[in-house]
């Protein structure tokens, strides 16, 4: 009996790296070292095996823990930042990023602890404030 994967939530960590879930992988066959094409389609990232992406200029290899690093074009296409959460599911041959739309994590550093909206879409935890904070008194 097929088991149905759930989608996941992961967040961009601070080198730009997004955590393929193992269930995930061991589905689509992908290992340490396995090249996938990473692409944006206009409303989603689509994470899938170069044999089966034309003509895709943005590639990349999964890490020896399920990181992929999203490419730089790409990153830029989707205005995704450092810490936002991203909705992952496999569709096919293929992983499906979304970024989510509600966020609960510091853009700076990444953590979910006492995160609050400092300024207009910018969310940042008590340490990153407190950091902030005190640039502020300094300049």
């Amino acid at each position: 009996m097929a088991t149905e994967l759930r989608s996941k939530t992961r967040f961009v960590d601070a080198g730009w790296r997004v955590t393929i879930p193992k269930e995930m992988r061991d589905k689509l066959g992908w290992d340490r070292e396995t090249t996938v094409c990473v692409s944006w389609d206009g409303r989603r990232i689509r994470i899938r095996h170069p044999l089966r992406c034309i003509a895709c200029p943005d590639s990349t290899k999964v890490g020896a823990l399920g990181k992929i690093v999203i490419p730089p074009r790409v990153r830029a296409e989707t205005h995704i930042y450092r810490g936002q959460i991203l909705r992952l599911s496999v569709e096919g041959d293929e992983v499906i990023i979304v970024p989510e739309e509600e966020q609960v994590r510091c853009q700076a550093c990444g953590s979910e602890m006492d995160v609050k909206q400092t300024l207009p879409n910018v969310y940042l935890c008590k340490r990153c404030r407190e950091a902030l904070e005190r640039a502020a008194e300094r300049a």
